[in-house]
C-alpha cells in the first residue's frame, strides 16, 4: 500500500522544496505550446500530449502531476452526491490486496462554482487518507484545487494542485475503447471499457458504468494495481479529523 502512495508522497515533498531548487508546483509550463489531441485509432508519437483546451504540462513533470489526481478521479467522472461512497478491492502488483473507500463528504457553494471534498480512504494498518478538493461550475470540467495526504502519526499535509480532473496529458493517449457489459456483481449492466497509453508506453484500462457512484469507475488497471468496485452506499462523513498543514504555492523561478 505504501508503494502505491509513494508518488503522492514524492509530489508533496517536491512541493515543500524551497523555490530555488524546484519547479512550480505540479501545474503548467507556460513556455510550451499545447499539442493537438489524438484520435482513438492512432495516437501521436508523443503519447500523453494534451488536448488543445488543456494547459500544457512539462514532460519532466507528468509523473509528479499525475500523482496529484487520484486515478479513480482522473479516469472517471465525478458524480458529486454528498454522502455517496464506493468501496474497491485493490490488488497490488506485488499480490497484496486491501479495501479502499472513496466518498464525496462535503460541498461548499461559492460565488461562481461549488467546492467538493472527496476522500479516498486506504483502509489498511496504518491507515492512509487522500483528500482532494474539487471545484466545479455547472457543466464545466472539474478541477482539483488542493490535495491533502494523511499518513499517521504524521500531521496531514495539503498542497496546491490546480489540475483538470480529466487532463489529457495525465490520462494518456486513448488507444482503444468499446462498449461492454458487466454480467455479474452489484453493478451489472452496460459499461464502457477504455485503454490509455502513457508517455512511458505502459497502459491503463478503465471500465466505467453509470451504476457506480462517486466516479462511475467499476474497475481500473494501471501499472501499479487493479481496482475493482465491490459495494456502495450513502451516509459517508468526513474522515479527515485534523486541519492539514498547508504548504504555499511556489513562485515560478
Amino acid at each position: 500500500m505504501r508503494r502505491l502512495l509513494c508518488p503522492v508522497c514524492t509530489a508533496v515533498l517536491l512541493s515543500a522544496t524551497p523555490a530555488g531548487s524546484a519547479a512550480p508546483d505540479a501545474g503548467t509550463s507556460p513556455s510550451r505550446p499545447a499539442a493537438k489531441g489524438a484520435s482513438v485509432d492512432a495516437g501521436p508519437p508523443d503519447a500523453g500530449a494534451p488536448a488543445p483546451s488543456d494547459p500544457p504540462i512539462a514532460s519532466e513533470r507528468l509523473a509528479e502531476a499525475r500523482a496529484l489526481v487520484p486515478p479513480l478521479l482522473l479516469y472517471g467522472q465525478l458524480q458529486p452526491v454528498v454522502g455517496a461512497w464506493v468501496e474497491y478491492l485493490v490488488q497490488s502488483k506485488q499480490g497484496k490486496a486491501f479495501p479502499v473507500r472513496a466518498a464525496v463528504v462535503g460541498e461548499t457553494p461559492r460565488e461562481h462554482d461549488t467546492l467538493y471534498q472527496v476522500e479516498v480512504d486506504y483502509q489498511t494498518a496504518p491507515r492512509a487518507l487522500i483528500v482532494v478538493w474539487v471545484a466545479r461550475a455547472g457543466t464545466a470540467r472539474p478541477m482539483v484545487e488542493r490535495l491533502a495526504l494523511s499518513l499517521p502519526p504524521n500531521a496531514p499535509v495539503s498542497v496546491p494542485v490546480d489540475l483538470l480532473t480529466d487532463h489529457a496529458a495525465l490520462r494518456g493517449v486513448p488507444v482503444r475503447q468499446r462498449d461492454t457489459e458487466l454480467r455479474a456483481g452489484p453493478f451489472a449492466g452496460k459499461a464502457r471499457e477504455q485503454t490509455f497509453r502513457l508517455e512511458t508506453g505502459r497502459q491503463v484500462t478503465v471500465v466505467t458504468a453509470d451504476r457506480v457512484p462517486v466516479f462511475g469507475v467499476e474497475s481500473l488497471r494501471d501499472p501499479e494495481a487493479t481496482w475493482t468496485a465491490q459495494k456502495s452506499g450513502t451516509g459517508a462523513r468526513p474522515a479527515l479529523d485534523a486541519v492539514p498543514l498547508t504548504l504555499p504555492r511556489l513562485p515560478t523561478p
